[in-house]
């Protein structure tokens, strides 16, 4: 029994790889032989950035589109035939990276967390402001719940190194730190440094910048602490021990560094294209925005299209290009009012100044089109209201004349130089053709107002024996309707009619 049981554990923990642990938390991941309190230490680092960043951006809870996993292997030896040629490359399910135990994480490494953490989860900021955050996170100092911000970084451009500066005297300085969530605020909802500074610190633009210079000629720059999570990472992190084929999976990502991908994999799904495989990719990884992208490219219906980029904006909201393809298929599907929207935001969003300036011409000539259209619709509105009057008008011609001509032949046709019966004699009275507006209901007798093209007159149905109850229910008319009646000439004083109705016809 004692041997069963040995050869059972035995095969049980053959099942396992030596060694290889995963530690988990938020999105963060690294997968580790290098044993249990290196990994924790680089857990801990990547979750105290996401937590201080947090706080700066005011979003609790940073999250992003892909988990962000770090491969950590005991040495650089060991690391060597896994290394990627950049510090993060694109998983199937996720983006991998890969370092050593032995060596602390590079500053770039660094830079890029903060870079993916700032654009799946800030509004949109210049180019400046991100890369400075980035440098001011990429020397960022974590021992458990201590961190520190502000040790100065290595081999800076000088303009870089300005901005830098600006943002580490807002971010760690006990006057302005306090404020700086504000200050980063205003900045993620489009405002100008000119606003941003007066709502995050009651100070004007040139004043702030006049503090930012001194303090960067100064150059006495120190770390200093901020508030980090209360997290304890021997007991906070999920731990699960890896399978071999699990190991094996994560070193195969690292040997592809982002050309192939498992085929079930979103990323996978993706690259083969089809429409079903596109639509299963975004049920694969709910918060990507690219298979949405694909999927209006396939599409033939204008509406259709909109949707898809729609969804693809909601998800990515800071891609300058995703805004530009719905304001175009926007304007595709005759929105011309929604596109316009579209290419404003595509400009907040824009990478660069020269970007902005190209998009903004855009959006001037789309302002453009958009006033055209819309002046087209309203002639085309009014040509067509014009028309429907004339024809009418001429179809209560063309009655008249009908019934003239007749009457004439009745009588045996003219005789040279005879005068025609006119239609007013051959019912006996005068005909007003127009549109009903009103029908008075006088207890007995009606009251019809008709808007002619000189004004409105009003005659009067004395006996309502032989109407049918619709032609002239008591009332506005909604819709008015074009009439043609007959009355006799006399005229109601009390009343303020012209005549009585004789006989009449509705359209």
């Amino acid at each position: 029994m004692y041997r069963s049981a040995l050869i059972a554990l035995l095969l049980a923990t053959s099942a396992f790889a030596a060694d290889w642990t995963e530690y988990r938390m938020g999105p963060f991941r690294v997968i580790s032989n290098a044993g249990d309190r290196p990994a924790r230490e680089r857990l801990t680092e990547m979750e105290q950035t996401r937590h201080v960043l947090a706080g700066m951006v005011g979003k609790p809870d940073l999250q992003t589109v892909w988990p962000i996993v770090l491969v950590l292997f005991p040495n650089q030896k060991e690391y060597g035939p896994h290394a990627v040629p950049e510090p993060f490359v694109p998983g199937g399910s996720s983006d991998v990276s890969a370092w050593a135990a032995d060596t602390p994480q590079p500053l770039d490494w660094r830079r890029e967390i903060l870079r993916r953490l700032l654009a799946d989860n800030a509004g949109p900021l210049s180019d400046v402001t991100v890369t400075a955050l980035e440098d001011l996170f990429s020397t960022i100092e974590v021992n458990a719940t201590h961190v520190k911000l502000g040790t100065r970084p290595p081999s800076l451009p000088a303009d870089r190194e300005r901005a830098w500066a600006k943002i580490q005297l807002l971010a760690t300085n006990p006057e302005y730190a306090g404020r700086f969530r504000v200050y980063l605020g205003n900045l993620q909802q489009g405002s100008e440094d000119s606003v941003a500074a007066h709502n995050g610190f009651d100070l004007t633009l040139d004043e702030l910048n006049r503090r930012v210079d001194a303090y960067f000629r100064a150059g006495a720059f120190e770390a200093s602490p901020v508030s980090g999570e209360a997290l304890n990472p021997n007991r906070d992190f999920i731990e699960k021990r890896l399978t071999q084929p699990e190991v094996d999976a994560w070193l195969g990502e690292l040997k592809a560094a982002g050309k192939a991908f498992p085929p079930e994999s979103p990323r996978g799904l993706l690259a083969k294209g089809s429409r079903a495989d596109l639509e299963q990719a975004a049920k694969a990884n709910p918060r990507w925005a690219e298979p949405h992208v694909k999927l209006a490219a396939l599409e033939t219906n204008a509406l259709a299209k909109v949707a898809q980029l729609k969804t693809a904006t909601t998800l990515a909201p800071n891609s300058s290009s995703y805004w530009q393809a719905l304001a175009e298929a926007q304007a595709a599907a005759n929105q011309p009012t929604d596109a316009a929207k579209s290419w404003i935001a595509a400009e907040k969003t824009a990478p660069s100044e020269s970007e902005r300036a190209r998009i903004r011409q855009i959006r001037v000539d789309a302002e453009q089109r958009r006033i055209e259209f819309e002046l087209a619709n309203r002639k085309r509105e009014a040509d067509e209201r014009a028309q429907e009057l004339q024809n009418v008008k001429d179809a209560a011609t063309a009655e008249v004349r009908a019934a003239e001509a007749k009457a004439n032949r009745e009588q045996g046709g003219l005789k040279s130089g005879a005068t025609p019966v006119p239609f007013s004699q051959v019912y006996g009275g005068e005909t007003i053709t127009g549109t009903l507006l009103q029908v008075e209901c006088l207890n007995g007798p009606r009251r019809l107002t008709i808007q002619k093209a000189a004004g409105t007159v009003k005659v009067l149905i004395r006996g309502t024996e032989g109407l049918k109850p619709t032609d002239f229910a008591c009332g506005a008319q909604k819709p008015p309707r074009q009439v043609m009646v007959t009355h006799d000439s006399k005229a109601d004083a009390q009343l303020g009619t012209i005549g009585n109705v004789q006989t009449y016809e509705l359209r």
